[in-house]
């Protein structure tokens, strides 16, 4: 059993009891860092009481919740953990629709946390997955699983692509919603270039693209690919998810990303 650390970037204060109850159910031993944009002592002492060495960080709100992921990461020496969790709030809304499925209320949340840590069965699931298979880098759930990003971020990313001197990987897949478990490696390669708040660009619209944040999204992606690895869906609870992905496989369709994400 590798060492975990943990991120929460909690945006959303009022989703703080729905994260620590799912927080419990991680079954191995782990660091706890959670990113906040806004000072609130209930939320302080909450975390601390069931994690007292957690550290809760506040960060400027911008980059979505990459940036203070990043942030966060530059706080601690990865060297010390083998594998990292990313997790984060997401807003109640209307529809969203992503690889043809659509989503209502904290649908899209819901169907992100789940496969991860929605009950200790699917975190054992999620964390056997990885560190089980030393040819896996990264697993997320299946149903946020792109192939095809958004043209409007492609050439952001080439761009990054270059930064750090590697190809733009057109194959590589990546997770919309950017909640994962991934090996540390990956994350220490991407510190190797340190993007600031202003870089990232103040907070944007949900349901945009186009940004810093949206790219590294990618890269994500394209990192865990680099260095020789794969990424690995989680299967959701739905069996209704489960249909539509198995006629995908049998029709060769795509993957692709539509933009009301």
């Amino acid at each position: 059993m590798g060492k975990l650390l943990v991120h929460l970037h909690l945006y959303y204060h009022d989703q703080a009891d729905y994260f620590l109850e799912r927080l419990s159910n991680i079954t191995v031993p782990f660091k706890l860092l959670v990113t906040l944009t806004d000072e609130n002592g209930e939320i302080r002492r909450k975390f601390q009481s069931a994690y007292p060495d957690a550290e809760i960080m506040l960060i400027e709100n911008c980059g979505y919740d990459v940036y203070p992921f990043f942030q966060a990461m530059k706080r601690v020496d990865l060297s010390s953990y083998e594998y990292i969790l990313k997790i984060h709030t997401k807003n109640s809304r209307n529809k969203l629709s992503l690889n043809h499925l659509h989503y209502r209320g904290y649908g899209f949340r819901d169907n992100l946390v789940t496969p991860l840590v929605g009950s200790k069965e699917y975190f054992d699931m999620a964390f056997n997955t990885i560190s089980s298979s030393p040819n896996v880098g990264m697993v997320c759930p299946k149903f946020f699983l792109i192939k095809k990003e958004a043209p409007k971020n492609r050439a952001f990313t080439e761009k990054l692509c270059h930064d750090y001197g590697i190809p733009y990987d057109s194959e590589a897949v990546f997770c919309a919603g950017t909640m994962f478990l991934c090996r540390s490696e990956i994350v220490q390669f991407l510190l190797k270039k340190d993007y600031s708040a202003s870089e990232y660009g103040t907070q944007l619209k949900t349901g945009s693209v186009g940004s810093l944040a949206h790219s590294m999204e990618t890269m994500f992606g394209i990192v865990c690919r680099h260095l020789g690895y794969e990424v690995k869906g989680l299967k959701g609870s739905s069996r209704y998810y489960s249909m539509v992905f198995g006629i995908k496989y049998i029709t060769h369709k795509d993957i692709r990303w539509l933009s009301d994400y």
